[in-house]
C-alpha cells in the first residue's frame, strides 16, 4: 500500500506578544511578555506543555516584532528537535490584531486549529476541553472560567479592573448564545432579543465568567475573517470574530449580511466534517435541518462554552495584579527543588513557599516570604522580600526592603531602599535610601 500522511486532527495557534497590561515588564529592556517568568520558567512554556500534553504536534507562534528575537532564540534552543512540538514562529507587526494574525498566516493553517494565548495558565486537562469539540462538532468552542480570589500582587492592584462581559449560556446545551463585550463594570443594565429568550427559554447570563482565550475553531473561520475585513474592523478574536459568530445563530439578516453563510457552506461543500460524512450515510439518522419544526431558519452555526470546573486553576497573566496571581499560585504548587544551586546563608531565612533560581547568593539575616528570585540574582545582608517577583540577574545591596514589588532582569537597587507595590524596570538603578511606593521606576527612552 503506499504510504498516505496523516493529517493532524488540530493546529494550535500561540497568541504571544499581546502585553499591553503588562508595562513596564515587556519593555525592550527586560523582556517580551513570552518569556515573562512563571516560578522561574517563561511564560509561554506553560501553554507549549499544554498543547503537547493534548496531543498536538503542529504549533503555530505568532510573536509581534518587537520581542520575536529574544523569543525564537528561546525557542530554538529550547525546543529545536526536542519532544514532540514542532514549532513555526510567524512575526506580524507590533499593531495587529489577534484576527488579523490569523488572517495573515491562513495559508499555513490546514485544519481545525486551537488558538491560545501565551498567558494562559490552566491545570484543565486538555481532553476534557478537546472531547467537547470533538463530539459536539460546533464553529467554535471557547473556554471560560471563574477568575481565582488570591492573594494577588500590590495593595493598590485593586484599582486595576479586568473589563468585564456579561456571557449568556444555554444551561441545557452549553450554547455559547450572548456577549456583550464593553465595559460594563458600572452598569447592571443589558439588552436582550426577545426571540433570543424563545429559543433558549433556560438561560444562565453571568459577568463572573473571564474569557480564557482559548478557542477551537473551525478552519474556514480564517476565511470568514478575511471576507469581513475587506468591509470593517475584523482585528480581534475576542472582540470581532467571537460576537460575530454568537450572533449569527440568532439572527439570518446578519449572517447572511456579512458572508458568515456563504464562507461556511463553501467550506462545508469542499470539506465537510467527519460527524457531518456520517450523518449523510447514516441509515438511522439524518442531516441537520437548517429550518426548524416551526419552518423557522435554524442556523448552520454552533458556539459552544466550556466553563472551567471552580476546583480546576485558570488563570491569565495579562496584567500587573494577574500576573502576580498567576505566579504565586505556581510557585506554591511547583515541584522543581526550590533552591536549586543557591548560595544562601544559615542566618537567612526562606519560605517554603518562595522559589529561589540558580547560582542566586543572599546574604546574612535576610528573610524571603512569598516571592520567587531569579537566577544569578544578588542579595545583600538584612534584606526582606515579601510577596514580590525579582528576576534574573537582578542585585539587592544591604538593608533593602521590598514588598509587593517585580524588579526586572538586570535592575539593581541600591542600599537602605525601600519599595512597595513597585515595578522596576529591566536595567534600572534605585538609588541609595529611595524610598518609594505605588511607583513604576524606568528609564524613559525616546521613540
Amino acid at each position: 500500500m503506499p504510504y498516505r500522511k496523516r493529517v493532524p486532527e488540530f493546529q494550535a495557534v500561540i497568541m504571544a506578544g499581546y502585553g499591553n497590561g503588562l508595562y513596564p515588564l515587556t519593555e525592550e529592556s527586560n523582556m517580551p511578555k513570552a518569556l515573562l517568568p512563571i516560578a522561574n520558567q517563561p511564560m509561554i512554556s506553560y501553554p507549549l506543555s499544554w498543547l503537547e500534553a493534548s496531543g498536538v504536534s503542529d504549533v503555530i507562534v505568532v510573536s509581534l516584532n518587537s520581542g520575536s528575537k529574544k523569543l525564537g532564540h528561546y525557542l530554538d534552543r529550547v525546543y529545536e528537535g526536542s519532544g514532540s512540538l514542532h514549532i513555526t514562529l510567524e512575526v506580524v507587526d507590533d499593531n495587529t490584531g489577534t484576527a488579523d494574525a490569523l488572517a495573515l498566516i491562513k495559508d499555513k493553517i490546514k485544519t481545525d486549529f486551537i488558538v491560545i494565548s501565551c498567558d494562559l495558565l490552566t491545570e484543565l486537562i486538555p481532553h476534557q476541553f478537546l472531547d467537547m469539540h470533538r463530539s459536539e462538532d460546533p464553529t467554535v468552542t471557547a473556554l471560560f472560567f471563574e477568575p481565582n480570589k488570591g492573594e494577588g500582587g500590590p495593595s493598590g492592584s485593586s484599582k486595576i479592573k479586568d473589563v468585564t462581559q456579561y456571557v449568556g449560556i444555554d444551561a441545557n446545551n452549553s450554547q455559547l448564545v450572548y456577549l456583550n463585550n464593553s465595559d460594563v463594570m458600572d452598569s447592571d443594565e443589558f439588552s436582550l432579543r426577545m426571540s433570543l429568550l424563545s429559543q433558549h427559554p433556560v438561560l444562565n447570563i453571568t459577568r463572573l465568567l473571564q474569557d480564557g482565550h482559548l478557542y477551537v475553531f473551525k478552519r474556514w473561520v480564517i476565511d470568514l475573517i478575511s471576507v469581513v475585513s475587506q468591509k470593517r474592523n475584523m482585528a480581534s478574536i475576542k472582540e470581532h470574530v467571537l460576537p460575530l459568530l454568537v450572533k449569527s445563530q440568532q439572527q439570518k439578516v446578519l449572517a447572511d449580511r456579512e458572508g458568515v453563510t456563504k464562507v461556511m457552506e463553501a467550506a462545508m461543500a469542499a470539506h465537510p466534517s467527519t460527524q457531518k460524512l456520517a450523518l449523510s450515510l447514516s441509515t438511522t439518522q439524518s442531516p441537520e435541518n437548517t429550518e426548524s419544526e416551526k419552518g423557522e431558519w435554524k442556523s448552520p452555526i454552533k458556539c459552544k462554552a466550556f466553563v472551567a470546573a471552580k476546583d480546576v486553576y485558570c488563570g491569565r497573566a495579562n496584567s500587573i495584579p494577574n500576573y502576580f496571581e498567576v505566579n504565586r499560585y505556581y510557585t506554591k504548587i511547583t515541584d522543581k527543588v526550590r533552591n536549586p544551586g543557591a548560595t544562601i546563608q544559615v542566618q537567612t531565612q526562606v519560605g517554603a513557599d518562595s522559589l529561589i533560581g540558580e547560582d542566586t547568593k543572599i546574604g546574612d539575616r535576610s528573610s524571603v516570604k512569598k516571592s520567587t528570585i531569579g537566577a544569578h540574582c544578588t542579595i545583600g545582608k538584612n534584606v526582606k522580600i515579601v510577596n514580590s517577583i525579582v528576576m534574573d540577574h537582578a542585585v539587592l545591596e544591604d538593608n533593602v526592603k521590598l514588598e509587593g514589588c517585580i524588579i526586572c532582569s538586570g535592575s539593581k537597587v541600591c542600599e537602605k531602599s525601600t519599595l512597595k507595590d513597585c515595578e522596576v524596570g529591566g536595567g534600572f538603578r534605585v538609588e541609595k535610601d529611595t524610598n518609594s511606593r505605588n511607583e513604576q521606576l524606568v528609564d524613559f527612552q525616546e521613540q
